[in-house]
């Protein structure tokens, strides 16, 4: 008899305030789940840097006087989902073309490319749900740039 081990779903959430220290907090608190999870590398990497651009644009454009990000992780069998919930509902819009030498206006479009799959889902008087998905193990995904 051959007895098939199922990979384990992981799950974790986390609160955050309207701070912008929060960013780097955010930044810490998935890198250290995932590694506690047994994830490291490029594609954690990838997750790390769009966790902190989800975070910033929650907190620069959505919180205003909320005062909270929430974060949710999960994992199962090297795919990984992560979303950031704020309080507002309407939708982040497509970066416009930043100028040359400007700072912002890059992030959505950041997270898109690095994310295998990417949306929003709003709910009127609770806020928005921005989630991004991204295959852990290279193998997985025929896409990635990280694949050899």
């Amino acid at each position: 008899m051959t007895v098939f081990s199922r990979p384990t779903l992981h799950r974790w959430e986390g609160t955050l305030t309207e701070h912008s220290s929060s960013v780097r907090t955010a930044r810490h608190l998935v890198r250290h789940q995932l590694a506690a999870w047994g994830w490291d590398g490029d594609r954690v990497d990838d997750l790390v840097l769009i966790t902190s651009e989800l975070v910033t644009n929650a907190i620069v454009h959505a919180c205003q006087g909320v005062g909270e990000v929430r974060l949710h992780l999960q994992e199962f069998a090297g795919d990984c989902r992560l979303e950031v919930w704020d309080p507002r509902f309407d939708l982040p819009l497509r970066d416009r073309r930043p100028r040359r030498f400007s700072e912002g206006g890059r992030g959505i479009e950041l997270v898109r490319e690095l994310a295998f799959d990417f949306g929003v889902v709003i709910r009127r008087g609770t806020g928005k749900r921005v989630w991004v998905r991204v295959l852990l193990d290279d193998d997985q995904n025929p896409y990635s740039p990280h694949r050899s």
